[in-house]
């Protein structure tokens, strides 16, 4: 008698799906795991967050319903030790410390691979819990089979925390580009100003909070209408939305800049964009730029540590200027509306970014083979 093979179970480890870079790269790495051959759950403290639309059916989601993170410790170490996957991988600090936990007291701990997305010494420590978890990245992460640095600056900064971390540290690209992408930035923006065209729109995108720069991209807005027609739309959601909208009034932009919340489908923003720019003062490594970038849009960005200047190598693929300038990022913006699709750098994103190549390192951290 035949017996069914089933296919080796990998685990995602999220904290919830909102519409952060972190999220939906993972769940793009759970996509091409499952066309690999992978049996691919996500698991999440707490489904919540605009992502579970893009979710696709085929992969397997797994609530632990807990509001607070610390929370889905215990349930989490129930669910490795009753289904013990080939594989743990997590992102986000928070989540990176549970499942480095988890995965150690469920016996584990050579399944686990944690990714950071972040830089963990520039992000905002402004809490007891986020002190606390910055404290606990040296210890938990010597618990994991390997440590995803998603750029060298962040690898640098885990190294500076702790030396020791160094031979687990492997910088991979992001899983970021897809033939989905692709198709989706040939859509349609469904925003007014797209349609009537009557100045050049200027996209940004990221969640809204105060260390993406929102505020000097706001002010640097201000200096380029005062010289031109354009238009700012800014895709995401976040804690800051209040004080982003009494910037806009406070600069009389109510009619040049639009707010339109989470996108399902925010390629086709940054695809028919004039520029695509982004004022952030720290990063890991903004799968927004590599987004853009793909579609020949061109870039102004701050030159904030870690992320910017190695994914436009300096300089080469888009305009890099000093954080929180806002003259500079002004002057770059205005400079770039009248430049034309970018194709070398379309190209160089594709080279770097695509999600086939990543998902293949990723798969080599974890010991695992390309396919099944």
């Amino acid at each position: 008698m035949c017996t069914a093979v089933t296919a080796p179970r990998i685990s995602l480890f999220l904290p919830s799906v909102h519409g952060g870079g972190a999220e939906r790269a993972m769940v793009v790495f759970g996509c091409e795991l499952l066309h690999r051959g992978y049996s691919v759950e996500l698991i999440v403290a707490n489904l919540e967050g605009a992502l579970q639309e893009i979710i696709p059916e085929r992969l397997r989601v797994v609530n632990l319903g807990s509001s607070r993170m610390i929370h889905s410790l215990p349930k989490l170490i129930k669910k490795l030790r009753s289904e013990p996957p080939k594989a743990i991988f997590s992102t986000i600090t928070h989540a990176n410390l549970i499942a480095a936990c988890a995965g150690r007291l469920a016996g584990l701990s050579d399944q686990v691979v944690v990714r950071q997305s972040s830089s963990p010494l520039s992000e905002d420590k402004d809490t007891l819990g986020r002190k606390i978890s910055h404290r606990l990245i040296p210890p938990m992460y010597r618990r994991a089979r390997a440590i995803i640095a998603v750029s060298e600056g962040v690898r640098d900064e885990l190294i500076a925390m702790d030396a020791s971390l160094r031979p687990r540290i492997q910088v991979l690209p992001t899983p970021v580009l897809t033939d989905d992408i692709r198709a989706k930035g040939d859509e349609r923006p469904p925003h007014r100003w797209f349609v009537d065209r009557n100045a050049p729109v200027i996209v940004s995108a990221g969640r809204l909070v105060e260390s993406k720069g929102m505020v000097e991209l706001l002010q640097a807005h201000a200096k380029i209408r005062a010289r031109r027609e354009a238009k700012l739309i800014i895709i995401g959601e976040g804690g800051y939305r209040a004080q982003i909208e009494a910037e806009i009034q406070r600069l009389g932009l109510e009619n040049d800049v639009d707010l339109p919340g989470f996108q399902s489908n925010p390629f086709s923003f940054m695809s028919h964009a004039n520029v695509f720019a982004f004022a952030s003062h720290f990063e890991g490594l903004p799968n927004v730029l590599v987004q853009a970038m793909s579609f020949g849009t061109p870039i102004v960005s701050t030159d904030c540590k870690s992320g910017p200047a190695e994914i436009l190598e300096g300089g080469m693929w888009g305009t890099l200027v000093p954080v929180k300038d806002v003259a500079a990022l002004a002057h770059a913006i205005d400079q770039s509306l009248d430049l034309p699709k970018q194709s070398a750098a379309q190209r160089r994103a594709w080279e770097r970014f695509g999600a086939a190549e990543a998902t293949s390192g990723y798969l080599a951290a974890a010991g695992l083979p390309e396919s099944v």
